[in-house]
């Protein structure tokens, strides 16, 4: 049985329940929140949808977590994180038992804005996109133009290096994020499962890791497994 986990019922989760409380399949989906008002609010939208639903008042982390250690969820279930946090990333630094590194210097990204934890967000659109879009594969919707690269190939071959441009280059490593309706992306777990393994049997050192989509991504560093190297932990 697959199911759907929604983590993160708040402005961006409740749009995803939208959809799927409008879809005619039966759907089994996972509400968790810590916020238990958006668990009350998201049991109310889909009380009359065609949804097997339960509910996780868990903290978006320690869920996920937990999700990695379930044979049957790592085989079916999807993902969908809306929490205001890079998810995927804080799950891979507490699953590997790593910290996160600061940016010495930003990369050469487009439309490049940092955030609370020292994520950078980078986006091929200068505008904000309709909530609507489906994701082309050639061009923007938006504006009808060629996407040519895409983000995922740009962040695939980013040069970044630490200690001012002097150091190595650190591995980039991305999780995709696949179109699951208008504007509404998500990942299977074992494609994160696998992540996670391979970092762990594989990269020792720094890397690059970064959750996105054709157009619109979210990077953090990774420290090495060397704790006394690592300026702080993620949150």
């Amino acid at each position: 049985m697959q199911r759907i986990h929604i983590v993160g019922c708040g402005k961006f989760g409740y749009r995803a329940l939208e959809f799927y409380a409008q879809k005619k399949e039966p759907q089994t989906l996972v509400l968790v929140d810590s916020d238990e008002e958006n668990l009350i609010a998201g049991q109310k939208l889909l009380s009359s949808a065609n949804a097997d639903f339960s509910t996780s008042s868990r903290d978006a982390v320690d869920y996920l977590v937990t999700l990695l250690d379930d044979p049957e969820a790592l085989q079916n279930d999807w993902i969908i994180p809306t929490v205001p946090l890079h998810l995927a990333f804080a799950v891979l630094c507490r699953v590997s038992r790593r910290g996160q590194l600061p940016w010495t210097i930003l990369p050469s990204l487009p439309n490049l804005f940092t955030g609370e934890r020292d994520e950078i967000y980078s986006s091929l659109a200068d505008f904000l996109c309709p909530p609507d879009c489906p994701q082309p594969r050639t061009h923007c919707f938006h504006t009808g133009k060629k996407r040519d690269p895409s983000l995922l190939n740009l962040l695939a071959r980013l040069e970044y290096r630490q200690q001012g441009g002097r150091g190595e280059k650190l591995p980039s490593l991305i999780l995709p994020s696949t179109q699951i309706g208008p504007g509404l992306g998500g990942f299977p777990l074992r494609r994160l499962g696998r992540i996670i393994s391979f970092v762990n049997d594989r990269c020792p050192g720094p890397l690059l890791f970064s959750t996105a989509c054709r157009c619109h991504g979210v990077t953090n560093i990774l420290g090495p497994h060397d704790k006394e190297s690592v300026t702080h932990a993620a949150a």
